[in-house]
């Protein structure tokens, strides 16, 4: 069952394991996430309204009523143990500004950095994630922190806190959808500074009732990280774990020090040499009811000095599918990504290239073409407290890939060129 909902819980996730020092890239589960933002968006589908709203410093609420093709809706509500998301003019605003704050990670409006103004001015264009402690942008950005950017390392200024405080820190997460009968939620608890529990379940009313339940433990080094999951699901078991090779305290200072230090230690890092992060990862699971598994290996190469570049590999042996990735970013506020897939078994291939162009703090443009999708087009645009999304899909040609039905409507001269159009609109209040 798939549930559809707006970005902004997700995004008070990402801001709570920010606020409480956890890596979240440092994951097996986002090895892919680089080139995933930018090749993997969804285009709203018919029309949608959602708003996300913070009750208290603590409280958060959200509602999705979607009216076309079909009438759904859900609402829910989040809970969390410190203050996330604040909004210009709010009592939370303040406190957003400090370093490390969410003012803190928001991109700067300014001219896209090339390589020349590298060379000539390393700290030229640099995002407010990257200067030094308090000079925080004047004002927020709702597209820039919810739907771009993922595919962006943030190095803020490290803040000295004690393990023992991120203990005890939790999130909750509660939705119910009337139209599916069911409700889901989730419920995310700090251990200690490099582990945490997360328990999320849905469960179903009706004729056929059902209730699903997975827990999982996360431990997250710098070195290393694992994670251990149960699912009632089929009774489903997996591990997962990634190692990162190279010295990590030195690479850290290195990618710190030329994103938050000075002109000179901008100079001084370029100077050197490339700043490579080398990762291996890899998931093993079992399902007991269908007596059945699976498993992936992955290799990444990335390093963010003076911008990012990152090539992946992930395979899928048992499958026979193999994918290789690169990401590289063009410009400041410009990346790239490409994906080609391979299967050995069926001997099928899938090549999909994409974009994403930050055009200033509140405009954002995604373009994705495959050559068994087609393309598909994003723009994200903010009025006011609003992100409007507008999505595209196109058809494809119809290759070898493409549905034997939509193969067939192509050459008949049946197939429309649009696939499908939606409006997204997102209200925080």
């Amino acid at each position: 069952m798939v549930f559809t909902t707006s970005e902004y819980f997700p995004f008070l996730l990402r801001q709570f394991h920010g606020e409480t020092g956890w890596d979240e890239r440092n994951s097996y589960a986002t090895f892919c996430r680089a080139p995933n933002a930018i090749l993997g968006f969804v285009v709203p589908h018919g029309l949608s309204v959602s708003t996300g709203r913070s009750v208290g410093s603590h409280l958060s609420s959200q509602m999705v009523f979607s009216m076309v093709p079909s009438t759904a809706s859900s609402i829910g509500y989040l809970a969390a143990s410190r203050p996330l998301f604040a909004l210009p003019g709010s009592d939370d605003a303040a406190r957003a500004r400090r370093p490390g704050g969410v003012a803190a990670q928001l991109p700067r409006t300014g001219p896209p950095q090339t390589q020349s103004d590298i060379l000539s001015n390393p700290r030229a264009g640099l995002p407010a994630a990257q200067l030094p402690a308090g000079q925080a942008p004047d004002s927020q950005s709702l597209v820039q922190d919810i739907r771009a950017g993922l595919w962006r390392c943030r190095w803020g200024p490290a803040e000295a806190r004690s393990p023992h405080t991120f203990a005890g820190e939790y999130l909750m997460v509660a939705q119910m959808y009337p139209a599916l009968a069911s409700v889901t939620g989730s419920y995310t608890v700090r251990r200690s500074a490099t582990s945490e529990v997360g328990i999320s379940g849905v469960s179903v009313a009706g004729p056929r009732p059902d209730v699903q339940v997975v827990v999982q433990h996360a431990t997250n080094h710098r070195r290393w990280s694992s994670e251990a999951t149960f699912g009632t699901s089929g009774r489903l078991f997996g591990l997962r774990g990634q190692y990162n090779f190279g010295d990590i305290d030195v690479l850290d200072a290195a990618a710190r020090a030329y994103h938050c230090g000075s002109q000179g230690d901008a100079r001084r890092v370029l100077s050197e040499k490339t700043h490579g992060r080398l990762s291996v990862g890899g998931e093993v699971y079992y399902g007991v009811q269908e007596s059945s598994g699976g498993m992936s290996a992955g290799v990444r190469y990335r390093h963010d000095v003076p911008l990012l570049s990152e090539l992946a590999c992930v395979a899928n042996p048992l499958m026979g599918h193999v994918s290789l990735m690169w990401t590289q970013q063009l410009r400041e506020r410009v990346c790239a990504a490409a994906r080609y897939d391979f299967n050995a078994f069926s001997l099928s291939s899938e090549l999909a290239v994409g974009a994403e162009w930050q055009l200033d703090a509140n405009n954002l443009v995604k373009a994705r073409w495959s050559s068994a999708d087609g393309l598909r087009c994003l723009l994200d645009t903010r009025l006011s407290n609003m992100v409007l999304s507008v999505g595209v899909e196109l058809h494809g040609g119809a290759g070898a890939a493409a549905p034997a039905a939509e193969a067939a409507a192509a050459r008949s001269g049946m197939g429309r060129l649009v696939r499908s159009f939606g409006l997204h609109f997102q209200w925080f209040l």
